[in-house]
Order: structure tokens, then C-alpha cells, then sequence
């Protein structure tokens, strides 16, 4: 059956329209990252959806907003001595994240719509995009709802809430990706796969590398990354004092920033040894399901996320390394995820 057919010209263009919308929710998943890493989240203390996108255009105006900042837990116990020129440098990183957010919503809805129009989108491709812009409405709202959490008493945005927006923007960027290539082949690849089959364990490699991420939106969250800046060993131990702290119990994995940094290196490595014996496997037996120019990008993606998040920690998390850090983590779960699909997709070709 196929999913797809719509006239050759459209065809390019929808295919085209999909490959930036996810190149922008990559780049606003890097921005973000930006956002966080320079302390610049808490800088907007309202949530306009409409008149957010007006900066601020005069010294009165500026002088506004920055009262407004200063009424808040993190300029009190965080910032007092801030500068209104300092303030700006925060405000125009969480201004340019929040407008970024909004280009993307629009260059999505505006598109759409008119291929609607043009009756060359279909039933079956107009759910999944439905699906997309749900999740992206929710992502809004997370967003907010992440935000007001550093804006009441604590002068921090909850690790919890900054991680739950991290994974649903990885979640979106993953959707409208897969998207793109069964619209690219005009088929329907389904995401998951059976048990110990040879596509199940890349399936698994996906799901590590999620993992991996998620425990880095909770290095990000907690300041982590800046408790131990030496690697392998942590205070001269593999396993540390303190990992296991009694008065958090199960919260350990999330709030006790020692265990937080020791877990999220060794998942990290942990994923490292598993998907390059799996990258090796394919090579060994000349898989023909998959092309050997992706395998060889994996295991290049794979080993500069190592070597960048080591270095990362030993520089004790310098923005530009970090920066390099997350986005590196994208592009290695973008090559596994095209390198399922087309797994996937020769399989069902040959049977």
C-alpha cells in the first residue's frame, strides 16, 4: 500500500518542508541547551504567546523588564549584584529560544494547512503530523509550566520538569524524522521490532542513547557536571562517598547530584562498548540490510560523544564544550535513527 503518492513536484516539497521542520527542532533543542547553560531560562518572567515575540525597545522598557527579573528567586538569591547590561545578555538567549519556538510553530501550521488545501496530504499522513503538533502544543505548555517552577521560591527550574521538555523535544524531532523517510520511500516502517532480531538491537541502541540523554537533562538540571571534573575516578574512587545518600532513597537517581554525575558517565560508556560491538557485528558479516558508510558514522558519532563529554567534565563544563557535548548526542541518535529506518526499510523490501 502506499502512504504517500501525491504528485512529483509536491512530493519534493513536502519532503523538503519535513527535512527542515526537523533540522529545526534539532536546532531548538541546541538553543535550549544554550539557554540553560548559560543561566538564561529565568530571565522572561511572563509568558506571552502572541506579544512575546516584542522585545524590548527602549531604556523605559528595558528597565521594565529587568524590575520584573528582580523580583524574582534567582535575581534575589542568585543575581543581586546583576548589572541591567548583564541582564540583557540573559533576556536576549531566552528571548531568541522562545521566538525560535514560535518560527517553528508557524513554518509547521502555515504549510500544512495549505497542502491541506491543495488535497496533497492524505488521511494516514495528516494524523501522524496531527500527532506532531500536539506534542508540539504540549511542549509549549511544558516549557511554561518548567519555567514557573524557578519562579515561586527556589531560584533553580526543576531538573524534572527541564528533563520531561528535553525528551519531548527529542521525541518530536524523532517522530517528524521518521516521518520524513517513510515519506521520503513512500512506505510505512513500523518503529519497533520483534525481539533479538538484528533491527531490534539498533531499536535497543536508540533507546540507550534516550537514556543517556535523559540522565544529561539531569546533569544540566542539578549542576552535576560541575561536582567532579575528574574521569574515570570521582574523589579517587570508582564509586564514590555519598552515592547512596539515606534521606533520598529511590531520589537518589534524580536529586543526589553525586550519583547523577557517576550514573550518566558510566550509562554513557555502558552505551558506548554496547553499540559499537553492535556496529562491529555489521561489519563482520557484511549486513547487507544496512550500508557501511552509516555503521562507520555511528562509531564516529559514538566516539566523539565520549571524548567530548570527558573532556566537557575536565574543563569543568565550558560552555562551548557542553554546547558541542548535546549537540553531538543529536546527530548520533539522528544517524541511528536513520540507520533503523533503512534497516528496516531494506528488510521489507526483501521479503
Amino acid at each position: 500500500m502506499n502512504y504517500y503518492k501525491v504528485s512529483g513536484d509536491y512530493h519534493r516539497t513536502i519532503y523538503i518542508w519535513l527535512l527542515v521542520m526537523t533540522s529545526m527542532v534539532l536546532g531548538i533543542i541546541v538553543i535550549g541547551g544554550l539557554t540553560r547553560l548559560t543561566d538564561s531560562g529565568l530571565s522572561m518572567t511572563d509568558w506571552r504567546p502572541l506579544l512575546g515575540i516584542i522585545p524590548p525597545l527602549n531604556n523605559s522598557s528595558w528597565q521594565k523588564v529587568f524590575e520584573m527579573y528582580q523580583l524574582t528567586p534567582e535575581f534575589k538569591i542568585v543575581n543581586r549584584n546583576m548589572s541591567l547590561e548583564e541582564f540583557k545578555y540573559i533576556f536576549w538567549w531566552e528571548w531568541f529560544h522562545r521566538v525560535f519556538a514560535r518560527m517553528i510553530g508557524i513554518l509547521f501550521i502555515l504549510p500544512l494547512i495549505y497542502f491541506i488545501i491543495k488535497k496533497q496530504l492524505n488521511y494516514y499522513l495528516c494524523q501522524r503530523l496531527a500527532v506532531v503538533f500536539i506534542f508540539g502544543l504540549f511542549q509549549a505548555f511544558v516549557g511554561w509550566w518548567m519555567v514557573k517552577s524557578g519562579l515561586s521560591e527556589n531560584p533553580y527550574v526543576s531538573p524534572y520538569r527541564l528533563t520531561f521538555h528535553l525528551l519531548n523535544a527529542l521525541i518530536i524531532f524523532s517522530m517528524l524524522l521518521w516521518i520524513a523517510m517513510d515519506y521520503k520511500y513512500e512506505i510505512k516502517i513500523n518503529f519497533f521490532s520483534k525481539p533479538f532480531t538484528a533491527d531490534f538491537y539498533i531499536f535497543v541502541s536508540i533507546l540507550l542513547i534516550f537514556i543517556t540523554i535523559a540522565s544529561g537533562g539531569f546533569m544540566a538540571g542539578t549542576n552535576s557536571g560541575q561536582s567532579f571534573n575528574t574521569f574515570p575516578l570521582m574523589n579517587g574512587k570508582i564509586i564514590p562517598d555519598d552515592y547512596h545518600m539515606e534521606d533520598y532513597g529511590i531520589y537518589n537517581i534524580f536529586e543526589n547530584t553525586v550519583a547523577i554525575n557517576f550514573n550518566h558517565r558510566w550509562i554513557s560508556i555502558f552505551a558506548f562498548f554496547y553499540i559499537i560491538f553492535i556496529c562491529f557485528k555489521f561489519i563482520k558479516f557484511n549486513d547487507e540490510y544496512i550500508s557501511s558508510t552509516l555503521v562507520y558514522l555511528i562509531i564516529f558519532f559514538l566516539t566523539l560523544q565520549v571524548i567530548l563529554g570527558i573532556i566537557t567534565l575536565l574543563s569543568n563544563v565550558y560552555l562551548p564544550l557542553a554546547s558541542m557535548h548535546q549537540t553531538n548526542s543529536i546527530l548520533l541518535l539522528s544517524t541511528l535513527l536513520i540507520s533503523y529506518h533503512q534497516y528496516k526499510y531494506r528488510k521489507v523490501k526483501h521479503e
